[in-house]
């Protein structure tokens, strides 16, 4: 006998906000980071709404279905981005929703309705829906692989996109024109100024605590922003 496929893992501390209508991907594309172009049901990227100024308020993990565009959001921050997009809806024929009967969902094996995690490298499959098995936290994982999070290595306007390698995950959109805060890091891009980056380290013992300054010789060329068993995520100049 056929046994049913295992529910995948809640990923505690997450909401999930919804832009729908015909209107939605329109709305989000002059707003947000990533591309929304070809983003289609098996499909997820990272994304991020800008200050003016090119840091970032807050990021996310984006999947959509036809109209409909889900972003897997933090959840310390999930009622601000819901106000913010509803300040710049204006007329545009989309609604947006803190959907509190859904939940972000995970699993290392494809579950439907999943997508890869292009964070992990293939590691992870992230999706949404009602129902999930037990509530399980993905940090050992995004640590191990030098992945930032929003909440745990850097906050509200703390960063660039580029710190937190949001570019090198398909998180910015280079070429599709205006969102809020595209002008400053297309400029640092163009002119060559990205100045931090976000890299794994693996240390013999124990990794030191968040906070640890990272040395080369007598000069501090970084520090520790999270750390898991032997691993640490390290922001570098």
């Amino acid at each position: 006998m056929n046994q049913p496929a295992p529910l995948p893992f809640i990923l505690p501390g997450r909401q999930i906000v919804s832009v729908a209508g015909p209107d939605a991907r329109d709305l989000l594309q002059r707003l947000i980071t990533v591309d929304l172009v070809g983003l289609e049901p098996g499909d997820c990227r990272p994304g991020a709404l800008l200050t003016p100024q090119g840091k970032i308020l807050v990021d996310f993990l984006v999947l959509a279905d036809g109209d409909t565009v889900w972003l897997d959001v933090p959840a310390s921050a999930a009622e601000g981005l819901l106000k913010r997009l509803t300040l710049f809806k204006l007329r545009a024929k989309a609604e947006i929703i803190l959907n509190t009967g859904m939940r972000a969902l995970w699993s290392t094996t494809p579950f439907p309705g999943s997508a890869e995690d292009p964070r992990l490298a293939g590691r992870v499959h992230r999706g949404i829906g009602a129902r999930g098995s037990e509530d399980r936290p993905l940090d050992t994982l995004e640590i191990q692989a030098g992945a930032p999070a929003f909440g745990r290595d850097y906050g509200e306007a703390d960063v660039f996109p580029t710190d937190v390698n949001l570019d090198a995950y398909g998180g910015v959109g280079w070429k599709k024109g205006c969102f809020i805060g595209q002008e400053v890091v297309s400029r640092m891009k163009r002119r060559g100024t990205i100045r931090k980056r976000s890299l794994p380290a693996t240390f013999a013992a124990e990794a030191p605590p968040p906070g640890t300054a990272v040395m080369a010789g007598p000069t501090t060329v970084g520090a520790i922003s999270s750390a898991s068993g032997h691993h640490a995520v390290i922001l570098a100049r």
